[in-house]
Formats: C-alpha cells, sequence, structure tokens
C-alpha cells in the first residue's frame, strides 16, 4: 500500500485535538474522514456517557475494539479515535496493521486547561477533580509513544499539526480551488 492510500489513526489522550486536527489533515490530503467515537455512538444508538452509565467502561471499550476492526477495509481515510483506545494490545496492532499511527503528544498543563472547558467525557468528571485523569493520562503515555509518528501538538495550530504531520510523512496536499 502506497502513503498515498495508507490511512492515518491519529491517537492521543482526551483533548489532544484528533477531531479537529484529523477533520483538517483529511481536507488537505484528499482523504474520508471518520470519527471512531462519533462511529461507536451510531452504532450503538446511544452517547458514550449513556453507554459508559448503562454498560460500563469495559462494554464500552469492546465495542471500540470492535468499531476499529469494522474499518479495516478503508482506505485513504484519516481516523481520529478515542484516547483509550491504545490500551488494547490488539487495537494498537491493528491500527500498525491498517496505516500510519500518529500521537498527537500535548503537555499535561494545556490538556489540563482544554478539559476544564470540555464537558460530556465520563473519565473526566468534573466533580471527582484532575488528579485521577492526569493519572490515566500518565498510564497511556508509554503506549501513545509506540506510534509511529509522534508530534508534539503543545504550540502549534491546528493548521501547524497538520504541516507538521503532512511533511514528516512526506505527504502531498490536493490543491484546492479557490472560493
Amino acid at each position: 500500500m502506497n502513503s498515498s492510500s495508507r490511512n492515518i489513526f491519529l491517537i492521543g489522550f482526551m483533548g489532544s485535538g484528533k477531531s479537529t486536527v484529523g477533520r483538517r489533515l483529511a481536507q488537505r490530503l484528499g482523504f474520508g474522514f471518520a470519527d471512531l467515537d462519533q462511529l461507536l455512538v451510531e452504532r450503538e444508538g446511544r452517547s458514550i456517557p449513556q453507554i459508559f452509565a448503562e454498560d460500563g467502561e469495559p462494554f464500552f471499550r469492546d465495542c471500540e475494539s470492535a468499531v476499529l476492526a469494522e474499518q479495516a477495509d478503508r482506505v485513504s481515510t484519516v481516523f481520529a479515535t478515542g484516547g483509550g483506545i491504545v490500551g488494547r494490545e490488539k487495537n494498537r496492532a491493528l491500527m500498525k496493521e491498517l496505516g500510519i499511527v500518529v500521537y498527537l503528544r500535548v503537555s499535561w498543563s494545556t490538556l489540563e486547561r482544554r478539559l476544564a472547558r470540555s464537558s460530556g467525557r465520563p473519565l473526566a468528571d468534573p466533580g471527582q477533580g484532575l488528579a485521577p485523569v492526569r493519572q490515566l493520562w500518565q498510564s497511556r503515555l508509554p503506549w501513545y509513544e509506540e506510534a509511529d509518528l509522534v508530534v508534539d501538538a503543545d504550540r502549534l495550530s491546528v493548521n501547524g499539526v497538520v504541516r507538521e504531520i503532512i511533511n514528516r510523512l512526506g505527504m502531498e496536499e490536493v490543491k484546492q480551488c479557490p472560493s
């Protein structure tokens, strides 16, 4: 599979910008875009917080793995993954088999700021404070670092992160007609 048809899997902790960067990256490469969390919500017919509340995290992780496996036939797609998809070895192996894995590395201070402004994240309950979330982030760091490409996304704009990924992967942007 040549690099122009390979999938790109964006991994990183919640709040690292995977969906935002993924949409822009797909547009600039002329790729399709898929948000695995959104595909999971559509498949289950309920929100992620509902799934967590009604069936628990292990069920959610099983669904997440199933949705990833269902993408095996796709090519030229940028995938925004859930932050915890890396917790299972089979998911990490499948993403590497199906494409290029890119870790959007963001510092804890940046994540802390972003998470304080977001809601609807079952593993980042504002009532419990961010200490458990920081422990979760730290526990996942070794898995994130297994990525094929690590991009320090802390101080870059969305366009800067996209440019960095495209340049480091040696890919070509599609030409956009002016509006």
